[in-house]
């Protein structure tokens, strides 16, 4: 069985990989991170340092793209064949209803890519050709226990699902505990800088901590609405207003929904 980590390089998945360095967990043969293209920088200089703590276990941490989901869905680029991949939330100008569009970001560029790569690069099947039977990969999750309702049974009889911090009862907190009593680094949480998906409190430690990150969010809500869809105006914030106006001090938390405490690692939330 080749063991193969989803890994998001936020605090669950980091934990995840370093107790297989430390001989905590089984050892891994491989980690898959699926690059959206935008990620935050904090997310890169987790994963960099990620690998070269995996190089020294010999845990081989792979790269692999479907392409940038910015630049996709500035362009129309996947519009013909996948419609909008960012679950943006709409605003019909004429009747006032307020929506949002399917999230299809997860898939496309997380789930799919890294289904692709385990089938051709690590268990060397050529396109369309059959999968055995039997499973030849144990899947790994860092799911954390308080999100063990995202577990899913593997699709492909080729595969097989795990999720160790399920097993151990870690949530989000323990895991990062753990990483602390270590010396480890405090691991980012792992989701595009333009993700719908974030609190009030989020929007404005990006607006005060990464002001570059800021611009670049505010630019791209600005330009996706300019496009529009079908479904009306497109917003990256709950409000339905422009991201550079929204009003960032309210307790939106209760009504923006969130679909993970942490990172966006190849595993659908819904």
């Amino acid at each position: 069985m080749i063991e193969v980590l989803n890994l998001g390089a936020g605090v669950q998945s980091s934990a995840v990989l370093l107790m297989s360095v430390e001989g905590v967990l089984p050892k891994l043969d491989h980690a898959v991170f699926a690059d959206t293209g935008w990620e935050p920088a904090a997310v890169y200089r987790q994963l960099e340092w990620l690998e070269s703590r995996a190089e020294e276990a010999e845990i081989k941490v792979h790269r692999v793209q479907l392409g940038n989901i910015r630049e996709d869905d500035m362009s129309g680029e996947m519009r013909g064949k996948k419609w909008l991949s960012v679950p943006y939330f709409t605003l019909n100008t004429e009747t006032g209803a307020k929506g949002q569009i399917r999230r299809q970001c997860t898939s496309n560029y997380k789930i799919k890519v890294i289904e692709k790569f385990m089938r051709r690069n690590i268990m060397g099947l050529k396109p369309r050709q059959r999968a055995p039977k039997t499973a030849q990969v144990n899947q790994w999750f860092g799911i954390s226990f308080e999100e063990r309702a995202r577990m899913r049974t593997p699709t492909a009889d080729w595969s097989m699902h795990f999720y160790p911090l399920v097993d151990m009862k870690w949530d989000r907190v323990t895991c990062h505990q753990w990483m602390k009593a270590k010396g480890y680094p405090d691991a980012p949480r792992s989701a595009c800088i333009g993700c719908p998906y974030r609190s009030n409190r989020e929007w404005r430690e990006m607006k005060e901590q990464r002001p570059d990150e800021w611009a670049d969010a505010v630019e791209f809500d600005e330009a996706m609405r300019c496009k529009g869809g079908t479904t009306g105006d497109l917003f990256l914030h709950s409000s339905c207003v422009p991201l550079s106006e929204a009003n960032l001090w309210t307790d939106q938390d209760k009504n923006q929904m969130r679909l993970w405490d942490d990172e966006c690692s190849g595993m659908c939330g819904m």
